[in-house]
């Protein structure tokens, strides 16, 4: 098995902060703010605004990756995107993300929690980069207050959706050893297309 490292790591939170009180007050949560403190861990948390959506802050996230980890160019093996924004009918998020990114990976993948979310975002980049990949990109973005913001009464078994709104990733780096062979990269980039993806994807409502 390859070396590997955590070359950069990046967030997103929306601007907006929920109190457990105005979780109560303006969102019906029927429940004290001990009890969702003790239940939830959290005394507060972010709620995604009009503008802010899962695509858009997963391509915060994959712009502040390029910075913190120096990306001299924007290609990529593989991109990796974990959302459950299966309500919204997206399809395709990774790609799109990228592109919102100035990002040309040679693969893009989708997961969903109900497929194992983060933790199985990470187990396939592992996958990819003992197959010889040089770069694998993760990213997980989740909009979850989008039935409390819409005015549907919340139930007890719909505690994710209080936990709150954002974007979190990480850069993963193959490490070869002194003197090792580098194998080539796992994959070509794409070629080159219009704008009309990046056109379509930054005009998405997917939030």
């Amino acid at each position: 098995m390859s070396q590997r490292r955590i070359a950069a790591v990046a967030a997103y939170l929306p601007e907006r902060v929920v109190t457990n009180q105005e979780l109560i007050a303006s969102y019906g949560v029927p429940h004290s703010a001990d009890w969702l403190q003790e239940t939830t861990g959290a005394a507060e948390r972010r709620f995604a605004g009009v503008a802010e959506t899962t695509l858009s802050m997963a391509a915060a996230v994959l712009r502040e990756l390029i910075e913190v980890g120096r990306l001299r160019d924007p290609f990529v093996d593989v991109l990796i995107m974990t959302s459950d924004d299966g309500e919204a009918g997206d399809a395709g998020g990774a790609e799109l993300a990228a592109c919102m990114a100035g990002l040309v990976p040679a693969l893009t993948i989708d997961l969903s929690p109900a497929q194992g979310g983060f933790a199985a975002a990470v187990e396939a980049a592992n996958r990819h980069l003992d197959r010889g990949c040089r770069r694998v990109l993760i990213v997980a973005s989740e909009v979850r207050s989008r039935r409390l913001r819409a005015g549907q009464p919340w139930g007890n078994h719909q505690i994710t959706e209080i936990l709150g709104d954002g974007a979190s990733g990480v850069l993963l780096e193959r490490v070869d050893g002194l003197g090792a062979d580098v194998p080539p990269r796992c994959a070509e980039p794409p070629p080159s297309r219009g704008s009309a993806p990046c056109f379509a994807a930054a005009h998405a409502n997917r939030g």
